[in-house]
Parts: C-alpha cells; sequence; structure tokens
C-alpha cells in the first residue's frame, strides 16, 4: 500500500501544479500579470511546488529502474533539464525596457518592481544608440508590416550597426534586444532588454532531448505495433476527426481573416499552429481510439515547445504564464495522465479512461476557446 501511494506522489503534486496554474490565469484575468506573477508564479511555494515533482519524479524513475527502457527515460529526463534550465532562468536571468529617441544613445534599462512598474535601473555593458526607426507597411500603405530599428552599439571593441525588428533580434555580449514598441511620432523606439545566457540554453537542451525520445518512442510503437483492432469500425474516428477538422478551420479563419500583426510574419505561425491543431484533433479522436493519444500529447508538446522558441524570439522570454500557455501546459499535464497505467492502474480500464477523457475535454475547450473569450492575453490576437 506504501509503495503504491509513494508511486501515485509525483502525480498528486502534477495535479495540485495544474489546479494552481488554472486558478493563476483567472487570478491573471482579474487582477492583470503583474499581480499574478507576484502572488503566484513567482513565489517561492510555487517554485518548490514544480522541485518537489522533479525530486519526486526522480524517485519514480528510480523505482521503476527507467533506464532499462532508454527512449522513456530520455523522455522524462528531458522534462528534467527544462524544468532546470526555468529554474536557472528564474534565478540568474535579468532584463527590462530602454527607451530611445533618434539621435539619443544610452547603457540605461528599467527593471520591473514587484508591482510592473519599470522603475529600477540597470546597466548595459555597452552603449545602445537609435540611428532611425521607420514602419513598413503593406502594399495598401495602410497595414504595418514589420517595425524596424537601425541601432549602432559601441563596445571598447568598436561601433556595430546592425537592425533589429519583429522577429529578428539584436544579439550583444549576452544580452539579446527585441523591437518593442515605438513612439507616436516615429521617431523613438522601444526595447526589450534580455539576459539569460544559461537558462535559455538549458532549456532549449531539454528540447532537444524530447524531441528525440519522442521520435525515437515513436518510431518503437510503429515497429510494434499489431493489426489487433482491424475489423472495427473506423466510422466514429473519422466523424470526429472531421469535427476537429472544423475546429481547427476556425483557428485558422479566425488568425488570417484580418491583416496579420507583424509579430505573426513569422515562418514559426504555421508550423507552431499547424502542429498545436494536430495535437488538439487527435486528442478529441482519443476519446474513442485511445492509441493516438500518445502521438496526441507528442504533437501538442512539441506546438507548445515550438511556441517558446518563437515567444524568446518575439517576446524576449521562451515561458511567460500568458493564459493561452498556461492552459495548453494543463491541458497537456491532464491528458499524459493516463500514459502512465503503471502507476495509475485506475486507467487500465477502458470505461474509467473514457470518462477521464470526457472530462478533460473541458480544458481542451478552454485552451482553444475559453482563454480567447475569457481572459485574453498575448495571444488575443487568435480569438
Amino acid at each position: 500500500m506504501r509503495n503504491s501511494l509513494v508511486s501515485k506522489i509525483p502525480f498528486i503534486l502534477l495535479l495540485l501544479a495544474v489546479a494552481v496554474i488554472a486558478t493563476a490565469t483567472f487570478v491573471e484575468g482579474r487582477s492583470g500579470s503583474a499581480y499574478a506573477r507576484q502572488a503566484i508564479y513567482g513565489t517561492w511555494w510555487f517554485v518548490a511546488l514544480w522541485g518537489m515533482i522533479a525530486v519526486a519524479g526522480c524517485g519514480l524513475l528510480y523505482k521503476r529502474k527507467m533506464w532499462r527502457r532508454p527512449s522513456v527515460f530520455l523522455l522524462h529526463l528531458s522534462f528534467l533539464f527544462i524544468l532546470l534550465g526555468a529554474f536557472i532562468t528564474h534565478v540568474t536571468s535579468r532584463g527590462g525596457m530602454t527607451h530611445l529617441r533618434e539621435g539619443e544613445a544610452t547603457r540605461t534599462y528599467w527593471v520591473k518592481n514587484d508591482q510592473g512598474a519599470y522603475v529600477e535601473p540597470g546597466t548595459l555593458p555597452f552603449y545602445l544608440a537609435l540611428h532611425d526607426f521607420r514602419i513598413l507597411y503593406d502594399a495598401d500603405g495602410i497595414t504595418p508590416a514589420d517595425y524596424v530599428s537601425q541601432v549602432v552599439v559601441s563596445t571598447p571593441e568598436g561601433k556595430e550597426e546592425f537592425t533589429i525588428s519583429m522577429n529578428n533580434i539584436g544579439r550583444v555580449r549576452g544580452y539579446r534586444i527585441y523591437q518593442t514598441s515605438y513612439d507616436d511620432d516615429e521617431l523613438g523606439s522601444v526595447f526589450t532588454i534580455s539576459y539569460d545566457p544559461w537558462g535559455t540554453a538549458v532549456t532549449y537542451v531539454g528540447y532537444l532531448l524530447m524531441a528525440f525520445s519522442m521520435l525515437w518512442i515513436s518510431v518503437k510503437k510503429g515497429r510494434k505495433k499489431a493489426t489487433e483492432e482491424k475489423g472495427r469500425s473506423w466510422l466514429p474516428t473519422i466523424l470526429l476527426a472531421f469535427c476537429g477538422t472544423v475546429m481547427a478551420s476556425y483557428m485558422v479563419i479566425s488568425i488570417c481573416r484580418a491583416p496579420l500583426l507583424p509579430v505573426l510574419r513569422s515562418p514559426f505561425l504555421v508550423v507552431h499552429v499547424s502542429t498545436i491543431m494536430i495535437g488538439y484533433i487527435l486528442l478529441v479522436v482519443s476519446l474513442l481510439r485511445r492509441e493516438v493519444l500518445r502521438p496526441a500529447i507528442f504533437f501538442l508538446a512539441v506546438g507548445i515547445f515550438l511556441g517558446a522558441i518563437w515567444a524568446n524570439v518575439s517576446w524576449g522570454t521562451y515561458w511567460s504564464w500568458d493564459p493561452k500557455e498556461s492552459w495548453a501546459l494543463v491541458t497537456l499535464l491532464l491528458y499524459s495522465l493516463p500514459l502512465h497505467e503503471e502507476s495509475l492502474p485506475w486507467f487500465r480500464s477502458v470505461r474509467n479512461y473514457r470518462i477521464y477523457s470526457l472530462l478533460c475535454l473541458a480544458s481542451l475547450l478552454m485552451t482553444y476557446f475559453g482563454v480567447n473569450y475569457l481572459l485574453g492575453g498575448m495571444h488575443s490576437y487568435a480569438g
């Protein structure tokens, strides 16, 4: 009995994290992102919760002798790298905002305080000067296609001029500089400054390990797959897939019905949205076809982390606890539980699995529709 409880501790902690994250998104919707970070996401106990999940997960991996299944072991190891990278980012990263008018130079940027106001100064190890700012327009002359700043960086080694625009960041001595906003008279720019040389690198190692291990697992499963259910009707599955396709089409139409914002004019748009949508469709299909649950989760995980990389390129951080990404993570965690039948034998029952999957649809619908209409956030342009 005790061993059974020990095996369930990581999943109990994960469900607790899910409850906290879901609650935090509504707190953020009511009181703002600065308050949510101060009250929940940035607290010691939230960080400690993820630490306990990591420790409990390591204990379960050891108990199950998971190294005997190298592909699965590598997958879980990738999650530990991602958590470690997030912790390093939380502890060591720094950044803020700086504002420049054309012809001005500065070494100062402004850091957020606990209330979310940029009032605390920071110092760059170089001078940043704005030479020129301009807005590029579509052929109609009205729709902005990009915001472009020509900047000059001065270091003891000399001066260097380069271009910063949406989805095209500047890199100087480990600092990353992002085009964030501009003055109404188009003679000034606002830049996000980010310095995170270690946390991002460790997290990206986790992403690579995750992608490799999921591909490894998928190949192994594909080779072992038999034709056990060859005589079963695929009509219900086809109907579910059709519903999923309609849902995916709604997302694509909602994004493309208006001219794209400059931040969306990125190669990541197609691959991120497409991967996420395939994951969502397969999650719906998995209600009747359990064998597609694993690839559904894999597609969703890859889509989330592709989005994280895109966010790092465009927003200056790979994870910001935006409601959309938070609920995508909640959905991923909830749907991943039935894959752990060895530790959670309750899911071995087809009936129990389908009841649970029906409940999880609420999270999927919240991620897909609810966030756009109830919570907003940085992904609100997609709704």
